[in-house]
């Protein structure tokens, strides 16, 4: 490891690297989650709209003897709708825009439900929004369902566009936060290296030597505290060192006596 990612100096540059590393996946992960829940709560909205137009012209055309076959195909053509389904109370699918699944029975706690229903659901092995739309196909008796199944892949490519932009944005950052977090750290290392220095120079007698550290903070007072504790003990050591000359002299002049 180079002797500058060492010691303390190190540890402030690796704690501001992931301190900035953790702050942009947090800031990408709610961006990517309130992004794809916007996405879903718009399309749940236009696809209920569509369900809702669907639903009226079911129950016209039923009442009519009239099937709305060429609105249910162009509802069912269009790229986000999987299937429409038209589900009787018992589950029986009576009509779908997949002749296979006409006739098939399917269990579902929201059949004969009367109101709109929005919830997730698998189909086909994929994520999709599911949109059950009461049909009040047969007065007095329990309602029929218009079963609508939306991709979600409109949501999907929104997440990979905000990865993709994330992880470019991530890289860009990583670039700056690299140097930014060396100077910082540099900024609050090196003082303290000055000061280390400095303590060691004045503990080893030179109580002349003088700590030169210019920050604005706490840092600097200790330097300024160092350096008073060193003047102080100069001036002690030499008041010492006259007091010991005076009495050497005393000594002197009695024994020339």
């Amino acid at each position: 490891m180079p002797k500058f990612i060492k010691g303390f100096f190190g540890k402030v540059f690796r704690l501001m690297i992931l301190i900035s590393l953790i702050a942009e996946v947090i800031i990408l992960v709610i961006t990517t989650i309130g992004q794809t829940s916007s996405m879903e709560r718009l399309i749940i909205k236009g696809n209920k709209t569509l369900a809702e137009t669907a639903a009226k012209s079911i129950e016209a055309g039923y009442l009519d003897f009239k099937w709305p076959f060429e609105t249910l195909k162009k509802i069912s053509d269009s790229e986000e709708i999987l299937f429409l389904w038209i589900v009787k109370p018992t589950g029986e699918i009576f009509l779908a825009d997949d002749p296979e699944m006409q006739g098939k029975v399917i269990t579902d706690p929201s059949l004969g439900t009367r109101e709109i229903i929005a919830k997730d659901s698998i189909y086909h092995n994929q994520k999709i929004k599911l949109i059950i739309h009461p049909l009040e196909i047969e007065v007095g008796k329990k309602p029929w369902s218009l079963y609508m199944g939306v991709s979600l892949k409109a949501v999907t490519e929104v997440q990979r566009r905000i990865l993709f932009t994330g992880f470019v944005f991530f890289t860009l950052a990583i670039i700056i936060v690299i140097p930014l977090s060396f100077y910082l750290a540099k900024g609050i290392t090196n003082p303290l290296q000055t000061l280390r220095k400095g303590v060691e120079i004045i503990g080893k007698g030179n109580l002349d030597y003088r700590i030169k550290v210019k920050t604005g903070d706490e840092i600097e007072e200790l330097a300024e505290s160092f350096n008073r504790m060193a003047k102080s003990l100069g001036e002690s050591q030499a008041a010492l060192e006259e007091s010991k000359t005076v009495l050497e002299i005393k000594v002197a002049a009695r024994t020339r006596e």
